[in-house]
């Protein structure tokens, strides 16, 4: 009996926080084909009604989901302060999509007062979970000094991460930061490149990611 009641108590803490992972999932997944009309009459209205639901039970996706329509105003009255909220909720389980999001609104200051600082770190938990786009953001930011200390070298290192991945204009930038180096940080490429990288393999296993819903991160 012993072996099951840290399961016992698990089931009872997300009862009594009103949150059922499974039921947050089914509810995701029926609000996805009432939205797309997959197997089901198409009903956008009766989809956000079941996404509310799931992001309400705790679903990542459908936090981050609902939060695209709050920015659009798609089938809901446009709320990008909303929409922030979401994608924070969304991006505090580790979904790198609502990470992303989330600093591209600090830094447009969408739905909230333009935060540099703020931006960079949701930038950063993205980035770590080896986003291309959030790696290329930290790359600008680093080398401009905008909400982290102004840095060539790590600037570069973000880039090249950015640039394996084939993101448009990491190669560019990575030219920038190396001509802004001093001679000495030049003689740290690699090192500073390789730690980056064992911080990114570190974050993704230590982070089980949640499935992505969505690919519409931009640069700065």
């Amino acid at each position: 009996m012993k072996k099951f009641l840290p399961l016992l108590i698990a089931a009872l803490l997300l009862t009594a926080c009103g949150k059922n992972p499974a039921q947050a999932r089914a509810d995701y997944d029926l609000a996805m084909k009432y939205m797309r009309g997959a197997g089901v009459p198409q009903d956008s209205s009766r989809g956000i009604t079941y996404l509310q639901r799931a992001a309400d039970e705790g679903s990542a996706d459908a936090q981050l989901t609902l939060g695209f329509l709050y920015l659009r105003g798609t089938g809901v009255p446009r709320d990008s302060t909303k929409a922030l909220g979401l994608f924070l909720q969304a991006g505090e389980q580790g979904n790198k999509d609502a990470q992303y999001n989330a600093g591209l609104m600090y830094v447009r200051g969408e739905g909230t007062q333009a935060d540099f600082a703020k931006a960079a770190q949701w930038f950063e938990k993205a980035a770590l979970l080896d986003d291309p786009g959030a790696q290329f953001n930290m790359g600008v930011m680093t080398m401009n000094g905008e909400g982290v200390t102004r840095n060539p070298l790590t600037a570069y290192a973000w880039f090249a991460l950015a640039d394996e991945k084939g993101f448009a204009g990491a190669k560019a930038e990575m030219a920038k930061a190396k001509s802004a180096m001093t001679s000495d940080q030049t003689g740290y490429l690699g090192r500073t490149i390789a730690e980056l990288k064992k911080r990114v393999q570190r974050g993704n296993t230590e982070k089980k990611e949640a499935p992505s819903t969505q690919g519409q991160n931009q640069p700065l």
